[in-house]
């Protein structure tokens, strides 16, 4: 199948066998989140969580970066100017951009090239597997702006550890991708050369999945503000959901039958 491009003003969105990759595209800033990208991205992110014809979906920045965090100048410097229902206002615009892509029962990867800095990182981290370029190098930064953290403070301590979260956070070091990968903070380096292809083969794979992919993703977000006996509860429910899908009786047929399985997402 032939790609399909759509172009936003800071964003690519590029369609093509059921995976979708959403291109940061402010390479003259290294994709520096500017409220203009932060825009875009949710649109791109919005459209392909309804598309049913998209089963998993890649993030990247084109040229030098993946993200190097908010922009200075154009989202930075302005937030110390807003009354407290400006700021709460755009606190709720910029939220959406980690919150779609950790609800959509679709599987994000993160392929991260060069710079994923600060925001660009929390952006990282909201995925659901990133994959680095051997050459990558991210660190918090909001440390350095004298502020806070943001999906960070979720994410980063379940995956790295308390004691490992608050070093990066509290100092804003820059790392590079196999100390990220040695700590958890990433899950595989490639080699710079081979990052897209990987991270497209990884995507492709799931699009090609069933749709217990999502599901199992629901349940492992979930699962981290469950006790045991809650989660093996919910679990059970998702599996009823599950055993009633065509997916499901695919799969049963195609063992019997000695078969690949087809799998459509439903």
């Amino acid at each position: 199948m032939e790609a399909q491009e759509k172009k936003f003003v800071s964003v690519i969105l590029t369609r093509k066998d059921g995976v979708a990759i959403i291109t940061l595209n402010r390479p003259e800033k290294l994709n520096a989140l500017s409220p203009e990208l932060i825009e875009d991205l949710i649109k791109a992110l919005t459209e392909v969580e309804v598309d049913e014809t998209i089963r998993a979906v890649v993030i990247t920045g084109a040229g030098r970066a993946f993200s190097a965090g908010g922009d200075v100048i154009r989202d930075i410097a302005p937030l110390r100017e807003k009354s407290p229902s400006e700021f709460n206002t755009y606190m709720s615009q910029g939220m959406p951009m980690y919150k779609t892509i950790t609800d959509m029962e679709k599987p994000v990867i993160a392929a991260i090239n060069g710079y994923a800095i600060g925001a660009g990182l929390d952006l990282a981290l909201t995925c659901d597997i990133r994959i680095a370029a051997e050459d990558a190098q991210v660190g918090e930064f909001f440390v350095k702006m004298g502020l806070i953290p943001e999906a960070a403070i979720y994410f980063m301590p379940r995956l790295i550890g308390l004691g490992k979260a608050k070093l990066l956070c509290f100092t804003g070091d820059l790392i590079g991708a196999r100390e990220a990968e040695q700590m958890g903070l990433v899950d595989k380096v490639v080699p710079s050369e081979r990052l897209m292809l990987s991270a497209e083969e990884l995507a492709k794979r799931l699009a090609d999945g069933p749709k217990a992919i999502g599901i199992i993703k629901r349940g492992l977000n979930e699962s981290l503000n469950m006790t045991f006996d809650t989660t093996i509860d919910y679990i059970g429910r998702l599996q009823y959901q599950l055993v009633h899908t065509e997916d499901h009786a695919e799969a049963v047929n195609a063992w019997i039958e000695k078969r690949p399985p087809l799998f459509k997402g439903k």
